[in-house]
């Protein structure tokens, strides 16, 4: 007798399942939901700190954690795969 194995996967949608249910199972565990984020060097300061996407989700826009310089970086078409960028 042999026995068969199984993968299960769970895809939205199917079976009930949607991501309210999942983003709510992930409340009831004290889960914070994931926000996207940019790294970044600010060289003003010699600090790293994060960008975070504005309301319309047109760019990424934050400022130094010491001295307060604002930054921006736009949100194009293709994106990126880097995470971590540096100021000029």
């Amino acid at each position: 007798m042999t026995s068969e194995r199984r993968d299960i996967v769970d895809i939205d949608g199917v079976h009930g399942k949607s991501s309210e249910s999942k983003r709510g199972d992930a409340k009831s565990r004290n889960e914070k939901p994931q926000r996207r984020f940019l790294s970044i060097l600010f060289r003003c300061c010699n600090t790293y700190g994060r960008l975070y996407p504005d309301a319309e989700r047109t760019r990424y826009e934050g400022r130094c954690p010491k001295c307060g310089a604002r930054v921006e970086a736009g949100i194009g078409p293709g994106g990126t795969n880097r995470n971590l960028f540096d100021t000029h």
